[in-house]
């Protein structure tokens, strides 16, 4: 009998051991984020994992060009992800400059400095502390900063890791994955559901590839 029940047991703890590492994930990565990040003093995660962190203060000039990105304020919730995701790119920039993470390849690619290399960990616990700074500072009104989140889907190249915001109006959650992009460019935003379903930019090359 309990040979005929084996395959069925075995799928129950796979399934419960994914959905373990799954929460597990989350509060580990969450321990990572940066307490109270302002322009002038945060710390960001590389090196994959948050093997390594910086400390990063931002000049008054740099901070404007953020605001800059607010201006004028956006009308809608839409277009104020759009701003969130132009900002966030732009704090990649600024920040690469000083915790030498500029040349941050897309996903896990394959990259000459492994130290200046951000895997999903790194992208979605810096991310955090960018809109966190962001809402701080009053240009986040539409949305309330989350904390990461954590997927697990074969299909879409194993466990991941993303920022996330949630719209007032709604309640609805979006990601804000900056991982799949090369350093500076605006981070994808889209609902955390189909996220979490296994979305993958259609340009978007496998990790190490």
């Amino acid at each position: 009998m309990l040979k005929h029940h084996l395959p069925a047991i075995v799928l129950s703890f796979t399934v419960f051991f994914l959905a373990a590492c799954q929460g597990n994930e989350e509060h580990r990565v969450a321990k990572l984020l940066d307490a109270n990040p302002t322009p002038a003093k945060y710390s960001v995660c590389h090196g994959n994992s948050c093997r390594l962190r910086t400390e990063v203060s931002l000049s008054p000039a740099e901070w404007a060009q953020v605001r800059t990105l607010f201006d004028p304020p956006p009308k809608d919730a839409a277009a104020e992800r759009q701003q969130i995701a132009r900002a966030t790119g732009l704090l990649e920039i600024f920040t690469g400059r000083q915790a030498g993470t500029l040349e941050d390849a897309p996903g896990m690619g394959v990259h000459w400095n492994p130290d200046g290399q951000l895997d999903c960990i790194d992208e979605a616990t810096n991310s955090t502390a960018y809109m966190r700074m962001m809402a701080a500072d009053g240009l986040i009104r539409f949305h309330d900063i989350g904390l990461p989140a954590n997927r697990f889907v074969i299909s879409a190249w194993g466990p991941s890791n993303t920022a996330t915001i949630k719209e007032r109006a709604t309640g609805k959650v979006y990601a804000v994955d900056s991982y799949f992009r090369t350093n500076g460019e605006p981070a994808d935003i889209l609902p955390l559901d189909v996220w979490t379903a296994g979305w993958v930019p259609d340009d978007a090359a496998p990790p190490g590839g």
